[in-house]
């Protein structure tokens, strides 16, 4: 499929208004194949035409999500349709309840409960407390979900997708020499209150960031191409010290208010 199309659900830290300017840095080359281990919202895929991509994530309940797209996305559909529009706290937290009960299984219902409840949450945020469980707060009532055109779309690009859940370094045994790897990891913090690392139970601090670039190393060292995302911050400027380092511009939330700033962010490659 070689149509773009915008991601199904809101997505902290998500790449939708930077995309066109991380383009710019692989158009020319030949993709041998794509991969995306911090899968998010997949602004990156969506963008791309790929004839073969690995996507994952270490949230289970969102790639469950893509996969039931990828195998069933007319009923994924009409299980959004069934919800009434203005969406009630009520109703929300109802689903937010029931979610839980069955947080991190498989399954049809789980997905298109995690759909509406991304789409209603405040900020489309994702984050779970101490226990694993989902407990973002109300706050959207008008909710907008695709239609069943682009789920078709988004569908037929993930045929060429293999979609699993996993923790980013494991997929070092599956990369080879030209494949093209895009990093977004969890952002540091960038201010006494913004933080976008809050999306499963173990947070992303600063360990976890040289972490991620000792592994960007190994993929430059097998023959990767590859490309990351990360706050225009100095603790990041110094890990990726000998990389190609690029500033640009992004419009975030960043507090409990509803306001976006504008801060800076780095697209960072090694080619």
């Amino acid at each position: 499929m070689n149509e773009s199309i915008k991601p199904f659900i809101r997505w902290a830290g998500g790449k939708q208004n930077l995309i066109n300017e991380i383009f710019k840095f692989v158009n020319g080359f030949k993709i041998n194949r794509y991969f995306e281990p911090f899968l998010g919202g997949g602004s990156f895929f969506l963008k791309g035409s790929f004839s073969k991509a690995y996507l994952s994530d270490m949230n289970s309940n969102l790639i469950n999500t893509y996969n039931q797209i990828k195998y069933n996305y007319k009923d994924v559909y009409n299980g959004l349709k069934k919800f009434r529009i203005p969406v009630s706290e009520k109703t929300y937290y109802r689903i937010r309840e029931n979610f839980n009960r069955s947080i991190n299984e498989p399954t049809l219902d789980q997905a298109i409960k995690f759909i509406f409840l991304n789409k209603t949450s405040f900020n489309g945020i994702y984050r779970v407390n101490k226990s694993g469980n989902y407990n973002v707060p109300f706050g959207k009532s008008k909710p907008s979900f695709l239609p069943l055109e682009q789920f078709k779309i988004l569908s037929e690009k993930l045929n060429n997708a293999e979609i699993f859940t996993s923790h980013y370094q494991e997929i070092i045994s599956l990369v080879e020499e030209n494949d093209l790897v895009y990093l977004d990891p969890p952002y540091p913090r960038i201010s006494s209150t913004a933080s976008f690392n809050h999306y499963t139970l173990e947070k992303f601090d600063e360990e976890e960031h040289g972490k991620v670039a000792l592994f960007a190393e190994k993929l430059s060292k097998k023959g990767c191409k590859v490309i990351i995302s990360n706050a225009d911050v100095d603790s990041i400027k110094e890990l990726y010290s000998n990389w190609d380092i690029y500033s640009t511009n992004a419009y975030r939330y960043i507090s409990c208010k509803k306001d976006k700033i504008k801060v800076k962010e780095l697209i960072i490659k090694n080619y």
